[in-house]
Order: C-alpha cells, then structure tokens, then sequence
C-alpha cells in the first residue's frame, strides 16, 4: 500500500475511534474529564500511539495486546478521570461500538 493510502487509512480509523469514543463517554454515567469531541480524538490518538508502540516494540501479539490495553487503560483513567473499573467499562463500551460500527464500515476498519 502507498503512503498516501496509510495515511488516509490512519485518518479514517483515526475518525471513527473518536466516534466510538466520543459515544462511550456519552453514554457512561458521569461526567468524564474529556467528553467533548476534542477530548475523544486526543483518546484515540493516545490509544493509538500506545498500540504502535507496544506492537512496534514487542513484536509478540499476545504480549503487546496485553501489555499495551493495560497501559491505554491508565491511559484512560488519567485522560477522563476514571477509577480502573471505570476505565474498564469505558473499554469494553469502545470495543463494543467499534464492533457495531464494524458491521457498517467493513471496508474502512
């Protein structure tokens, strides 16, 4: 794939991580330290850069998966003012429309 095509691709997932964000924070109860549009993109943005990170670096998928969630859920905690559970269900609330926004966008995710 070109450059220009991992770029858009990394806009486009970039995008539709803040939405799911945006829409987890939304719908926990409470109110979040970053629940604005703003807030979710700079999530995203994190989680991916931990993501690269751990996968760039350990290069075992098992092992960066886990280590890598553990540190976006602190991440998650920090960034929204969440305790660990609450960033757990922040988690499985994102994974959750990720998962439906999957079924719509195949192409995109």
């Amino acid at each position: 794939m070109s450059l220009a095509g991992d770029v858009a691709g990394l806009i486009v997932g970039w995008i539709v991580s803040t939405i799911a964000i945006w829409l987890a924070l939304k719908i926990f109860p409470g109110k979040q330290k970053r629940e604005s549009l703003a807030g979710a993109a700079i999530t995203a943005l994190v989680g991916a850069l931990i993501y690269w990170f751990f996968h760039a670096v350990f290069r075992i998928p098992f092992i960066s998966g886990l280590l890598a969630l553990l540190v976006w859920l602190y991440a998650l905690r920090k960034l929204q003012g969440v305790g660990w559970l609450g960033a757990a269900a922040l988690a499985f609330l994102i994974w959750i429309i990720n998962g439906i926004f999957s079924l719509f966008l195949p192409t995109l995710l």
